[in-house]
């Protein structure tokens, strides 16, 4: 279940790893005179946001168990604001997950997995990573027999950051993860989002 590009919210895999993996790429364009781009990604209110009905069709897709179970319980969940009379609307939620609840980081986890994964085929399918070719000698987890450590995408719980060598390259992830945020109904923060190349 676990991805390879995903740092935090998982125990053993700190964020220090991607930022590690960020640092790597960026001095090896730098030594090497290649250019690589990258694009940091930003979703607004992420944990707020995303579509239920996405998260529960993502963790069937995964064969995540009882998953029924959570969706009648977010289905009958509702809050209504103090004082609870008459002109006191009763609210139901169909994004998001529960707030404070110990399970909430590992269902966002999953949901953005989905994410992480659509982008890692695409680029093993259509060859788009950093490009630097590096050795198998330097293995990792987010190397493969083909691949060697190549990568496209690295995430930081809500945030992501992708990488290709060409711009057309970039313009083909960014194009999903568009396609991605319209199907699950997540934005994407575009203050926040920074464009860099090597």
């Amino acid at each position: 279940m676990l991805e390879p590009g995903q740092g935090g919210g998982m125990q053993g895999r700190s964020v220090n790893i991607n930022m590690q993996r960020m640092r790597f790429v960026t001095h090896e364009a730098h030594r090497r005179g290649k250019r690589v781009y990258r694009v940091d990604i930003n979703f607004r209110n992420a944990f707020n946001a995303m579509s239920q009905a996405a998260l529960w069709h993502i963790m069937n897709m995964f064969h995540i168990p009882d998953v029924d179970l959570l969706e009648q319980t977010y289905d009958s969940a509702t809050v209504r604001l103090a004082p609870k009379d008459a002109e006191s609307a009763t609210i139901t939620f169909d994004t998001g997950v529960a707030q404070g609840s110990i399970t909430s980081l590992q269902r966002f986890n999953i949901f953005i997995i989905a994410l992480l994964r659509m982008l890692t085929a695409t680029g093993q399918n259509q060859e788009i990573s950093h490009g630097l070719q590096i050795g198998k000698d330097q293995y990792d987890s987010s190397q493969d027999a083909d691949h060697g450590y190549e990568f496209n995408n690295i995430g930081f719980i809500d945030d992501i950051s992708i990488f290709a060598e060409t711009p057309e390259g970039m313009q083909t992830l960014l194009d999903m993860v568009q396609e991605f945020t319209v199907w699950c109904g997540m934005e994407i923060n575009v203050i926040k989002n920074f464009l860099a190349h090597n």
